[in-house]
């Protein structure tokens, strides 16, 4: 009996490994070049810095920092800052291109857009501009450019530009991309693939789940007869999964098969894991209205903390104890479910909540804190039949956990002041966000392209140039800085004029026999 469900269970992993790309080869550069004479010594250190921060960036920021100071540079002035970083060997053409080279293939890397510097000869690889700043003056000082030095016209259009900004008209279109490349700011951290329509989304199995199956030696019918279920699996799976994912506590993909099923899912952070094996004990019973009940007992798994070395990779995190009800659609479960990573210690604050100093109450209080009742059922998207009449029910497997939602019902006046608070403190950070705008778009700096942080920073930079030429230019977040003035005022003057001290309350005289009180001062 071990040998196939071990079979079985390798089978059902197998179908689980996520999607790996191949990674591309790394281009070889050639042997390095005799280092280049040194740059232009009449720049000043501002100057260079300056050169030197607009040459560090990658080479589509520089054009737009180009494109907005209003600088066109000439192709020849980059063929000769390619040629010059020497990353290719005798016999090689090397030129600047960053576009793509004939007939677009992705698969080549110059028929594709990429890194500007083009080596061909030997193949053809493409190479990052170099970041020498001797190398640009070089190639910059060459007498057959024309309209004169390019990095000139750079830091010429630099000082025009710190004159004082035009300020931003609300609602006006913006370029941000531009605006962060002119401040020397990468682009914001957003997704690598943009948002595609769910009805042009495809699904498949990755080459690692190709190859897994292969190694299982299936007849080619029946290897093709799983790979279509498994697809059509996951893509049901996903859409189930998006209405559910708001309140289902537990989402993996189930592989029934009959006696075992075996769950996968993925982490919070998109790693693909063995996370559920259930056995089914086959006691089943006649229960009134349901009919049939099975009795299952299952174990769960996680993964380790990738950050923490310590941690581990696929780790026993608890089990189960339940009852299912089968139809041909699916199941409905319900039972016991045991958290092993839950520990007493997470509800106790130090304070209100402290260990008891009884160890059979610490005993008690730890196994309670470890147990949680569940309800959920699985659906069935397909089946497939394997070699030794054996089939297979795949589909997604949702859990709802109970005291989670009962604690948030019986708190809910906690939870309804919490919601409250931050929403007092999301109305605060709203008008802080809309004051610093306002300030930005004095000083001609469109807050939308920044968070709060940048855009404070780029107009105290803004109004340092400003001022340089023009004292009078008031100076940023003035309102913060007079209402702070006053308070610390407002705070002096108190300490120097503290209030009376009150008055001591006098104690009662004792009542005599008649009830009446009287005062100690009336005696």
């Amino acid at each position: 009996m071990t040998g196939p469900i071990l079979a079985r269970l390798a089978l059902a992993t197998a179908l689980a490994l996520p999607l790996v790309p191949p990674l591309p080869l790394a281009a070889q550069d050639g042997p390095a070049q005799p280092p280049p004479a040194p740059g232009n010594p009449a720049r000043s250190p501002k100057q260079e810095r300056a050169l030197s921060r607009w040459i560090a960036l990658p080479h589509d920021r520089q054009l737009l920092v180009l494109e907005t100071l209003g600088v066109a540079m000439q192709r020849d002035f980059f063929d000769c800052v390619c040629r010059m970083a020497g990353y290719g060997s005798s016999g090689t053409a090397q030129y600047y291109e960053p576009d793509t080279i004939g007939t677009y293939d992705k698969r080549y890397s110059c028929q594709h857009p990429g890194p500007p510097c083009i080596v061909s000869g030997y193949g053809c690889t493409r190479h990052d501009l170099p970041t020498d700043p001797k190398i640009f003056e070089n190639c910059a000082a060459r007498p057959e450019l024309t309209g004169g030095n390019p990095l000139d016209q750079i830091l010429s259009a630099l000082e025009n530009r710190n004159a004082p900004a035009k300020p931003v008209q609300p609602g006006a279109a913006v370029d941000c991309a531009r605006a962060r490349a002119v401040a020397g700011l990468g682009a914001p951290g957003t997704s690598d693939v943009p948002g595609v329509p769910p009805d042009r989304v495809i699904y498949a199995l990755s080459p690692e789940a190709r190859q897994a199956l292969a190694t299982l030696q299936l007849a080619p019918d029946t290897q093709q007869k799983l790979e279509e279920a498994l697809v059509a699996a996951m893509q049901k799976s996903v859409e189930l999964g998006q209405a559910l994912a708001s309140s289902a506590d537990e989402i993996d993909l189930r592989f029934d098969f009959g006696f075992v099923e075996v769950g996968a899912s993925a982490d919070r952070k998109g790693r693909i894991h063995l996370s559920e094996i259930t056995y089914k004990e086959g006691w089943k019973t006649d229960m009134p209205v349901v009919g049939e009940v099975d009795t299952e007992t299952s174990l769960k798994f996680g993964l380790g903390d990738p950050d923490d070395p310590d941690s581990g990779g696929t780790r026993l995190t608890g089990g189960k104890i339940g009852f299912a009800w089968e139809t041909p659609a699916g199941e409905l479960k319900y039972g016991i479910d045991i958290d092993s990573t839950k520990q007493i210690d997470d509800y106790y604050d130090g304070e209100w909540q402290k260990e008891s100093e009884y160890g059979l109450v610490r005993a008690v209080e730890s196994a309670v804190a470890k147990l949680d009742f569940y309800g959920g059922g699985s659906v069935t998207i397909a089946k497939v039949r394997l070699p030794g009449d054996v089939t297979v029910d795949i589909g997604p497997e949702f859990a709802w956990k109970v005291r989670d939602r009962y604690s948030n019902w019986l708190f809910a006046d906690m939870h309804e002041a919490l919601d409250s608070l931050l929403d007092n403190q999301k109305r605060w950070e709203d008008q802080r966000h809309a004051y610093v705008a306002q300030e930005a778009a004095r000083f001609g700096i469109d807050a939308r392209c920044f968070s709060t942080g940048e855009a404070i920073r780029l107009t105290h930079d803004a109004y340092a140039r400003q001022s340089a030429t023009d004292p009078g230019v008031a100076a940023p977040f003035g309102q913060i800085s007079s209402e702070i003035a006053a308070r610390r005022a407002r705070a002096a003057e108190a300490a120097a004029h503290p209030p009376p001290a009150p008055k001591p309350v006098l104690p009662r005289a004792p009542a005599p026999e008649n009830g009446v009180y009287r005062h100690e001062m009336l005696r």
